[in-house]
Parts: structure tokens; C-alpha cells; sequence
């Protein structure tokens, strides 16, 4: 199970978002990315959504120790992303700065490009400790029986 997710979130989330990224369409990978941490919040920690989301930031992105970063990231990013299809307070996702996180002005603006490589990351440290952890597959494995169970069975089938 754990190399199946670990190749549904290569296939369905890094690797479409590394070629947006690479054609320079900020906006769409930085959507992706903004999705994908939303799943892996959900799988490895669930809970509420939105402290899951930003506990996820803070444990697996260092730039997103500052609570207030992750709460923001959540909030304009994600949940703009996910209920408005924007971003909001005027956050953007640009390939002009080399840091994760620039300010300008008040405005949070995310590299996509930076934010993947820390997923990609995050991603691989995961999967590691599924391997060597067994209490940290057997929530991964509760959680898959839980909210996948129909994929859960057609795979074991």
C-alpha cells in the first residue's frame, strides 16, 4: 500500500505540478501544490482541516514554522484556492523570487516551484517512516480504510 501512494501522490500531484512548474504556469502548480499538501495534512495527521493543514506546514515545511505563515498560506492560498478559485489578500503564486515566501507590502507571495521541492521532500520522509514506522502505518492504513475504502477494496482484490 505504501508504494501505491506513494505513486498515485508522484502521478496524480508532483508530477503534473513539476511540469507546470517547468512550463512557468505559476498559478496552476501552485494550485496543485496547494492540493496536495491538503491530502497529505489529511492523510497523515486528519482532523479538523484547517489545523491539520497548518500543522502539516509546520512539521514538514520549515519556512512554514511561523504559525502565522501556515495560518495565512491556509487561509489565502488554500482556502481561496479551494472555495473562490482565487487567491486572497492579494497572494500570488510567482517565479520572480527565489525564497519560498517573499513579502511585499503586506503581500504573501509562494514560489511553486520551492514549495514542490519541499513537498517532494516531505513526500519522501513520509514514505520512509511509513516503512520503518509501525505505528505510523497503521494510522496511514486506518485512515486509507476509512476514507478510501472503495479503492481500498478494488485494490486488494
Amino acid at each position: 500500500m505504501v508504494d501505491a501512494f506513494k505513486d498515485r501522490v508522484r502521478e496524480f500531484y508532483l508530477q503534473p505540478a513539476a511540469k507546470l512548474n517547468k512550463d512557468k504556469e505559476a498559478f496552476a502548480a501552485g494550485v496543485l501544490c496547494a492540493t496536495t499538501v491538503d491530502f497529505l495534512a489529511k492523510i497523515s495527521i486528519g482532523g479538523n482541516t484547517g489545523e491539520r493543514i497548518k500543522k502539516w506546514l509546520g512539521a514538514n515545511i520549515i519556512e512554514f514554522g511561523d504559525s502565522e505563515l501556515a495560518r495565512r498560506f491556509y487561509e489565502d492560498f488554500r482556502n481561496g484556492l479551494v472555495h473562490e478559485g482565487r487567491i486572497k489578500n492579494v497572494g500570488q503564486f510567482s517565479y520572480e523570487y527565489d525564497d519560498l515566501i517573499t513579502h511585499l507590502n503586506g503581500v504573501m507571495v509562494v514560489n511553486p516551484r520551492v514549495l514542490l521541492e519541499r513537498i517532494e521532500s516531505s513526500v519522501e520522509r513520509y514514505v520512509n517512516e511509513l516503512q520503518n514506522d509501525g505505528p505510523a502505518y497503521r494510522r496511514f492504513w486506518s485512515t486509507l480504510k476509512k476514507d478510501f475504502r472503495k479503492d481500498v477494496e478494488l485494490a486488494l482484490r
